[in-house]
C-alpha cells in the first residue's frame, strides 16, 4: 500500500445521475430523519441498508464505477461555523463524498500537518468511540495548504490527510453531504 500522506488528497468523478441522487436522499431524509436537517452534529450515521434502498440511483452509480457499499453516513452543517481541522478514524482512507443540499461556496480544503504538531495532538475518541485526530486549535491558515475543492460533484477523497470545511458567505444552510464507504476501498483514485 502507497504512503498515504504522499497520495494525492482528492479525485473529481463524473456523474450524470447526480440530481437524481440528489433527490432521493433528500427524499429519504424528509420521510425518515427529517431531524437531521437541524442537526449539531457534523458527521451522522444512518441505517446504510435503508437509506441504500430508497437510492437506486446511488447503487447503479456505485455498481458503474466497480464499488460495494459498505456504509453511508451524512454529515450536516447548519450553522455559520467552519468544520474543524481534523483526520477521519481509521480504517478507511478513501471515502466518497456525494453533494447533497447547499454546498455551493463551501470549501474541502487539505493541509499537510508538520511531524511535530502531530505528535504533540495525539487522538480523541468520538461519540462512537473510535479514534481520530482533531486540529481545531491549530491556525490552519499557518499550514501548507495541498487541495482544495468546492464539492459539486462526487469526489473520492483521502480522510487520513488532516481537511477541514469552509464555509463562504454565499453558502445556504443546511449543507449536507453523503459520505460513502466501500468494501473495495477505491484508494487507486488517489494514487498517482
Amino acid at each position: 500500500m502507497p504512503n498515504i500522506i504522499e497520495m494525492k488528497p482528492y479525485h473529481q468523478l463524473e456523474c450524470d445521475t447526480l440530481p437524481q441522487i440528489q433527490r432521493q436522499v433528500m427524499e429519504w431524509i424528509k420521510n425518515n430523519r427529517v431531524d437531521l436537517l437541524s442537526s449539531e452534529s457534523l458527521w451522522n450515521k444512518v441505517n446504510t441498508l435503508e437509506l441504500v434502498r430508497a437510492t437506486p440511483t446511488l447503487i447503479d452509480y456505485c455498481n458503474k464505477l466497480g464499488l460495494k457499499l459498505r456504509e453511508v453516513a451524512l454529515t450536516v452543517i447548519n450553522q455559520r461555523n467552519n468544520a474543524g481541522l481534523h483526520i477521519d478514524e481509521l480504517p478507511v482512507t478513501a471515502k466518497m463524498n456525494i453533494p447533497i443540499h447547499n454546498t455551493m461556496d463551501s470549501y474541502n480544503r487539505w493541509y499537510r500537518i508538520p511531524k511535530e504538531m502531530f505528535d504533540s495532538v495525539g487522538a480523541t475518541e468520538n461519540e462512537f468511540g473510535k479514534k481520530y485526530y482533531s486540529f481545531t486549535d491549530v491556525d490552519y491558515e499557518k499550514l501548507e495548504m495541498v487541495g482544495e475543492l468546492e464539492l459539486l460533484s462526487p469526489v473520492i477523497f483521502n480522510s487520513q490527510i488532516a481537511h477541514n470545511i469552509i464555509l463562504g458567505d454565499k453558502c445556504q444552510l443546511p449543507r449536507v453531504v453523503m459520505a460513502c464507504t466501500f468494501f473495495n476501498e477505491p484508494i487507486h483514485y488517489l494514487q498517482d
